[in-house]
C-alpha cells in the first residue's frame, strides 16, 4: 500500500524521537559513570591518616582501699604528626573505696587501650573515712610533656608533703635524663621517702622530630636602589602554615617576599601542633636616596683644584665624575682633583653611590688665578710671619711640629742650597752654612727660611772619581745624584741606594722627584751620566737627596721606602707643593710616614716628599730687615748642605 505524505512524516518523527531518547540516556550514563570514576580516583588519592595511641606507666596498678588514683599519662599522635592527646576519651568505673578490679579505657579514632586498677583491703564507709593522711607527692604541669627536637626542657617542678602537710621537697630524688637532641620517650621518676613510707610519680617527656628549619635568601646582596626579593624555604616534617612579615599566611613550604626598605623581616612557620619556628633577616643593602654634597672649584694661576665634600649615609660613595663645561675630566674615588688648566668657570661633579644613585652638583668657583699666597687659618697659632713682594712666609706651631707656608714669586730661582764643600772640605751645621750663604750672596736683611733637606755624608760610600774633578765634593749628600747650581757634582754609580730619591724644582716651578732605577749597577756608568744630563736638561738647578715620595698627583704615593717609617714616630722634615707658587715645610718631632702624608693631604699638597730627619732636622728663619738667623728647631748636626728660600 502506498504511504501518503502524512504517514511518512509521522514515521520519521517517531525515528527522531527514539534516536533522541537513546542519545539522552547515553549522555546520562556517561556523567553517572564519570562521577563514579572521579569519586573512586579521589578516594584512591586521598591520604589516609592513622592515629597511634599509647599509655605510660604500668598496665596494672594496685591501690589500697581509699587511695587516690594518679593517672600516669597517655599520648596520641596521628601519622601527620599532630598531637591528639586532648582528644582521647578516658572512661572508668573506678571506686577507690570498694575493693575490686577496675578497668580504665582510652579510646580515639577507633583505637582502644585499657589499664587495670586493683583495689585491695576492706571497703570504706564514705561517711566514716579514715582521716589519717599519708605521704603525698604530686607534679606541677603535665604528666606527659611533648618537646620539639632541640627544644630546651624546663622542669615544671613538684610538691612533696608529709602526712602533717609539711613541705619536704628537699627529700625528693629525681632520676632519669632528657636528651632533646634525639627523638624518643624519656622518663623522669620523682621519689620521696618519709618515716618508712615511700612514694613516687613519673613524668614522661616525648621528644618529637617536628622542628622546622627556615632558610631566607635575598636575590641581591650588593647595594641596590630597587626592591630585594626574599626567597623563603622550609625544611622539616609536620609543616602547617607560613606567616610572612605582613601577616599573610601561606600553606606552601616556599614563598617569595619583596621588600623595598631596609629593616628586620621575620618569617614564622608553624607545624601541625601549633609550634612556631621563626627566623629574622636584616636587610641593609637598599638605598634609594641620592648622595649629597657640595663642591668647590678653586682657580689657581695655572691649574684648577676641585674639592668635593660628599656624603651618602646608606651605601656610601662609589666615585666622583668631574666635568668642566660638560667635558668629562676624570672618574675617580678621590674627592679631590687638580688639573693643569684654568677652568671655564662651569664646573660640576656627579656623585655616584654604591647603589647607583647619582647626584649632579655644580661647584662654587673661587678665583685665585692671580698669584695668591695660602695663609694659615684663623685658629692657627702663627709664630713667625713676614711678607715681601717676592716671598711670603707664615710659620705656625702645632704640638710637636712646625708648618711653614711659603709663597715664592719665582720658586725656580728662589729655592737654593749652600754646600759644606763649597765653603770647605769639612761639614758644618745648617745655621752656620746659611750664614756663609748670606755672606757670599749678599742676603743680609732679607727674608730667609732655611732647612736641612739632604742626608748626611757617609764616608767612602760613593766613588765619584770618574764623574767630577772637584775633589772637595767627595763629601756630598747621600743619594744617586747631586746637582748644585746647574752642575753635576756627584752621580754615584757604586753602592748607591736606588730607593732613595732626588728632588728639585724645574723651570715650570714644579717640584719633581727623580730616581735612578739602575743605581746599584757598576757596569753602566755612561748610562748614568746620560740620566744625570737628562735631569739637568729638564731644568733642574739644585737637587736635594735622601728623599722618598709621600704625595703624588694629590694622592698618597704607592712607592715603597724605608724612610720614613710607616709606624715609628721620630724627628722628620718634609716638603710639599700645593700649586706653582705655594710650598709647605713640615719640621718636627713624633712624625712618621702616615702623619706626613695626612698633613700634606690636609694642606692640599699635590707633590710631597720626605727630607732628611733624625738629629738632622733644622728650621731657620730670618725676618726682613734683620741680620739675625733664629733657630726654631733642630740644627744639631754638621751636614753636607742647607736648603733655603730667599727673596
Amino acid at each position: 500500500m502506498k504511504k501518503n505524505f502524512i504517514d511518512i512524516l509521522y514515521e520519521k518523527r517517531k525515528i527522531i524521537i527514539i534516536t533522541g531518547l537513546i542519545i539522552l540516556v547515553g549522555v546520562s550514563l556517561y556523567f553517572v559513570i564519570a562521577k563514579k570514576v572521579n569519586e573512586a580516583s579521589s578516594k584512591s588519592n586521598e591520604k589516609i591518616v592513622t592515629t597511634t595511641l599509647k599509655i605510660f606507666g604500668p598496665q596494672k596498678i594496685s591501690l589500697k582501699t581509699g587511695e587516690e588514683y594518679d593517672e600516669p599519662g597517655y599520648y596520641a599522635i596521628d601519622s601527620s604528626g599532630k598531637i591528639k592527646s586532648d582528644d582521647v576519651k578516658v572512661s572508668s568505673d573506678f571506686d577507690k573505696n570498694n575493693p575490686g578490679t577496675y578497668t580504665i579505657t582510652y579510646e580515639i579514632d577507633g583505637k582502644t587501650l585499657t589499664r587495670d586498677i586493683e583495689v585491695t583491703g576492706e571497703a570504706i564507709d564514705e561517711n566514716n573515712q579514715n582521716e589519717n593522711k599519708s605521704l603525698e607527692i604530686s607534679l606541677n604541669g603535665e604528666k606527659v610533656i611533648t618537646l620539639s627536637l632541640g627544644e630546651e626542657y624546663v622542669e615544671p617542678g613538684f610538691i612533696a608533703l608529709s602526712p602533717k602537710e609539711e613541705n619536704i621537697n628537699s627529700k625528693v630524688l629525681v632520676s632519669g635524663k632528657v636528651d632533646t637532641t634525639k627523638p624518643g620517650e624519656y622518663t623522669l621518676t620523682y621519689s620521696v621517702e618519709y618515716n618508712d613510707e615511700k612514694k613516687e610519680v613519673i613524668r614522661t617527656i616525648v621528644v618529637l622530630d617536628d622542628t622546622l628549619k627556615l632558610s631566607i635568601t635575598p636575590n641581591k646582596t650588593n647595594y641596590t636602589n630597587s626592591p630585594v626579593a626574599l626567597n623563603v624555604k622550609i625544611e622539616g616534617n609536620n609543616f602547617e602554615t607560613l606567616v610572612l612579615p605582613n601577616n599573610v599566611t601561606y600553606d606552601n613550604k616556599e614563598a617569595n617576599y619583596s621588600v623595598t626598605t631596609n629593616g628586620d623581616y621575620t618569617f614564622t612557620a608553624y607545624n601541625v601542633n601549633g609550634k612556631a619556628f621563626s627566623k629574622t633577616i636584616t636587610i641593609t643593602n637598599i638605598d634609594t636616596e641620592k648622595p649629597t654634597g657640595v663642591c668647590t672649584a678653586t682657580i689657581n694661576p695655572t691649574s684648577t683644584t676641585i674639592q668635593v665634600n660628599g656624603s651618602d649615609e646608606v651605601s656610601g660613595i662609589e666615585n666622583y665624575v668631574y666635568y668642566d663645561n660638560a667635558t668629562e675630566l676624570l672618574k675617580s674615588t678621590n674627592s679631590f682633583y687638580n688639573y693643569n688648566q684654568k677652568t671655564s668657570k662651569s664646573v660640576y661633579v656627579t656623585i655616584l653611590d654604591k647603589a647607583q644613585n647619582s647626584n649632579k652638583i655644580t661647584c662654587n668657583i673661587i678665583d685665585n688665578s692671580a698669584l695668591m699666597p695660602i695663609k694659615p687659618k684663623s685658629n692657627e697659632k702663627i709664630v713667625k710671619q713676614s711678607e715681601t713682594e717676592t716671598l711670603k712666609v707664615y710659620i705656625t706651631k702645632k704640638s710637636d711640629y712646625y708648618i711653614t707656608r711659603i709663597w715664592a714669586y719665582d720658586p725656580y730661582n728662589q729655592l737654593n742650597k749652600f754646600d759644606s764643600p763649597e765653603y770647605g772640605k769639612n761639614l758644618y751645621k745648617p745655621k752656620y752654612l746659611l750664614n756663609k750663604a748670606k755672606d757670599k750672596y749678599n742676603l743680609q736683611n732679607q727674608l730667609l727660611v732655611g732647612f736641612n733637606a739632604s742626608g748626611f755624608y757617609l764616608k767612602n760610600t760613593y766613588d765619584a772619581s770618574s764623574v767630577s774633578k772637584y775633589s772637595k765634593y767627595n763629601k756630598t749628600s747621600v743619594g744617586t745624584l747631586v746637582i748644585t747650581n746647574g752642575k753635576v757634582i756627584r752621580n754615584a754609580y757604586n753602592k748607591a741606594y736606588k730607593n732613595w730619591y732626588t728632588i728639585g724644582i724645574d723651570k715650570t716651578n714644579t717640584l719633581r722627584i727623580f730616581t735612578d732605577k739602575k743605581a746599584s749597577s757598576t757596569k753602566e756608568i755612561n748610562a748614568k751620566k746620560e740620566w744625570a744630563q737628562s735631569v739637568i736638561d729638564s731644568g733642574i738647578r739644585n737637587t736635594f737627596t735622601f728623599a722618598s715620595p709621600l704625595i703624588e698627583n694629590g694622592k698618597k704615593s704607592s712607592k715603597t721606602s724605608s724612610m720614613p717609617s710607616i709606624n715609628t714616630k721620630e724627628n722628620r722634615q718634609a716638603i710639599c707643593q700645593v700649586d706653582s707658587n705655594n710650598f709647605v715645610l713640615i719640621t718636627g718631632k713624633n712624625l712618621n710616614r702616615s702623619n706626613l702624608q695626612n698633613i700634606m693631604l690636609d694642606l692640599n699638597c699635590q707633590t710631597g716628599t720626605n727630607l732628611d730627619g733624625g738629629g738632622s732636622i733644622a728650621l731657620l728663619y730670618q725676618a726682613r730687615g734683620s741680620n739675625t738667623i733664629s733657630t726654631l728647631i733642630g740644627n744639631g748636626r754638621a751636614l753636607t748642605e742647607v736648603g733655603y728660600f730667599s727673596e
